[in-house]
This record gives structure tokens, C-alpha cells and sequence, in this order.
């Protein structure tokens, strides 16, 4: 039997992720990233440019073999990262959109590059970073209260085009991102009392790391980026959840600030972007 791509849904996504639990927390990216997808299709089960794939075998159900293609990002697990199941799976897609290659654990890639050399595709960029990761019982500690003057609160979707703007990875297709992200994910914002201006703020990637944490200009030194992460972290240890953000190697102060809060580098992660090979495509907004 010949391999090819099985597109999978919402019960094989729950069927896979049951699998991650073991070796904790070794496969911890694959099991949040799964768990955001799962809530995702269980709270719009029509949300649009979303797929699931794994291989046409049971080795390849048996180890939890899987890629996402959500828009144009694309995630990627498995259990096992020496049998080459992974690459064949990875080979198998059609690359020439380009893809964002997004927080694949160190273990897969030696798989994704070669299927980057053996498909000749040109990259955008080739991103490592430290995954800082806290255990939930540990968050549950850092609980903070708002300064003088300011409220901490999740954040709307209204809030979304200044997050957008402000994030220094922002791009046209983003702010429908962002949009999502806020309306389906756990968010933390610090706002003026007086003004009802938002100062500083987090939210929740799709792979299940902190992300697009920012303080605006005028509020920056001031400890506000701190702030929101203990704010963050508190509420998904409420949930239950460990912690995990991903930090490049070159980024000293994030770094920094995650140590001092007690997170501790367990893994690194590849942030990879392919460039499109049948022309230049730029995501419409909205999509």
C-alpha cells in the first residue's frame, strides 16, 4: 500500500493528543498544540482554512503522526522522530503556497529540513528559540494584582487591531489571527482605569505558547510586561495547564524575565518559513 495523506477531524485529534501524555512533559508542545486545535473545532466546528492530516497507516495513528495546516502555518508531532514517518508525512503536502513552519520541537527538525533540501525550497527564515516552560502548580503562585490606576482583564476582540499593530511580526492576513486568537484563547490586558487604554498584553498562540506580549511605548520599564505574563500564566494554571513560551536565542530581556519568574528551558523550537513556489500569494484579511 502506497502512503498518502488521511485527513483526520475533531475525534482523531482527542485520540491523538491522549497519546502525549506519556514522558511528561516531553511531548508537552505537541499536547497543547492538539488541545488549542481540539477547543478550536469544538467551539466552531466550521472554522475555515483548517487541516488535519496524518498517513494512511496504524504505525502512523500509533504514534500520533501529525501535521496542521491552519491558513498558512503549519504544526507538526509525533511521537516518534527516527522512523521517518514525520518526513513522509511532511513530504507528502503541497509546498508551493509556502508554509510558516511554526514551533517545531527540536526532535522533527532534522525531518523538516530535509524535506526543505530534498524539495529545493527557498526560505524567509530560520528561527530557533529556548521553549521556557513552568509547571501549573508553580503558576498557580505568581498571581499578581493590578498597579494603581490600572485593571487587568481578559481582552476583546476590539482590541485586536492595536495588538495587531503593535506586534512587531504583523502582517497582512494577521489581525484576523489575532482576532481569533483573543476570541478563543485565554488573553490577559492592563488597562488605564482613567482612559480605558490598554497599555500591555498577551495571548495564547495556536501551538499553546505565550505570544505577542507587548507594552506600548509610554508605559514601558515600568514592569508591565512581567505583569501580564504572571497574569497569563496564573489563569491557564487555573485551568490546569503548564505554561510554555518560546523566546529567540538573541532576545536577552525576554529571556531574562522568564528566568527571574521561574520558568526553565526544557526544549528549543524552529520557527521556519518557506517562500511559495508558484508566485507570491499574500493571505486576504479576514480569512
Amino acid at each position: 500500500m502506497s502512503l498518502q495523506l488521511e485527513e483526520i477531524g475533531l475525534e482523531d485529534l482527542r485520540e491523538f493528543q491522549k497519546l502525549y501524555k506519556q514522558s511528561w512533559p516531553k511531548y508537552c508542545q505537541e499536547f497543547y498544540c492538539l488541545d488549542n486545535f481540539i477547543g478550536f473545532l469544538t467551539k466552531e466546528p466550521e472554522i475555515k482554512n483548517l487541516r488535519c492530516f496524518t498517513l494512511n497507516t496504524k504505525q502512523a495513528r500509533n504514534e500520533g503522526c501529525f501535521v496542521i495546516v491552519d491558513r498558512y502555518q503549519l504544526f507538526a508531532g509525533s511521537l516518534n522522530n527516527t522512523n521517518g514517518l514525520l518526513q513522509q508525512l511532511l513530504d507528502l503536502l503541497d509546498w508551493s503556497g509556502g508554509y510558516k513552519c511554526s514551533s517545531i520541537p527540536q526532535r522533527h527538525i532534522q525531518a523538516l529540513d530535509k524535506v526543505v533540501e530534498s524539495k529545493k525550497l527557498s526560505l524567509a527564515f530560520r528561527d530557533p528559540t529556548d521553549l521556557f516552560y513552568m509547571k501549573a502548580e508553580d503558576a498557580l503562585k505568581l498571581k499578581v494584582k493590578a498597579p494603581q490606576g490600572f485593571v487587568l482583564r481578559s481582552l476583546s476582540v476590539a482590541d485586536a487591531p492595536l495588538v495587531n499593530h503593535e506586534w512587531p511580526n504583523h502582517h497582512l492576513g494577521s489581525l484576523y489571527f489575532i482576532e481569533r486568537q483573543i476570541r478563543l484563547c485565554v488573553s490577559v490586558g492592563l488597562y488605564d482605569e482613567a482612559s480605558q487604554d490598554l497599555v500591555a498584553w498577551c495571548i495564547r498562540l495556536q501551538g499553546g505558547y505565550l505570544g505577542a506580549l507587548q507594552v506600548r511605548e509610554t508605559h514601558k520599564r515600568r514592569g508591565f510586561g512581567s505583569l501580564v505574563t504572571r497574569e497569563i500564566s496564573h489563569r491557564l494554571a487555573l485551568r490546569g495547564e503548564d505554561v510554555m513560551a518560546l523566546v529567540g536565542f538573541s532576545n536577552k530581556a525576554s529571556s531574562g524575565m522568564f528566568s527571574k519568574l521561574g520558568f526553565t528551558v526544557i526544549d528549543q523550537c524552529l520557527w521556519l518559513r518557506t517562500e511559495p513556489t508558484r508566485g507570491e500569494f499574500t493571505w486576504p484579511e479576514g480569512q
